[in-house]
């Protein structure tokens, strides 16, 4: 199958596992400390897979985007993960929080798409990269 990363990076946090997922888990509050994102909702109230987020991207050079996507993954301060998924084409979006053994955690982000309609993305990688990359960053910064 074909696979396009868009980000496979890890951010280093000077916050426990618990603290760092528990302030990501936040959905509504992403807006506050995220100049990339502004809006976001998770519908029925908790994480949960088949749960639906919205969330507004600001992203560089455009208007802002509406996305709506399903929650595939929750494991409680291990994993988040969404997609959207089309015919001929997946796109995922994943969060692992490891604890480095000294009492901080790193988050290890991943976002890629898979399907003959990868090629299509072609165009947003480096845009998605951009996105990703501040979003981490910003998130690091609360800590």
């Amino acid at each position: 199958m074909l696979t396009r990363y868009f980000i496979d990076e890890v951010t280093e946090t000077r916050a426990s596992r618990r603290q760092a997922f528990n302030l990501f888990s936040q959905v509504s509050d992403w807006s506050d400390w995220c100049s990339v994102v502004r809006y976001a909702r998770l519908f029925g109230g908790r994480w949960r897979p088949g749960a639906r987020l919205l969330f507004v991207a600001d992203l560089p050079g455009l208007p802002p985007a509406p996305v709506v996507v399903t929650v595939l993954e929750y494991r409680e301060h291990e994993c988040i993960a969404w997609g959207i998924d089309l015919p001929m084409a997946r796109l995922v979006h994943r969060f692992t929080f490891i604890d480095d053994g000294q009492g901080e955690c790193r988050v290890h982000q991943q976002e890629w798409s898979e399907g003959a309609l990868t090629l299509l993305t072609l165009p947003l990688g480096r845009v998605l990269h951009r996105f990703d990359q501040r979003f981490a960053a910003e998130f690091a910064a609360l800590f």
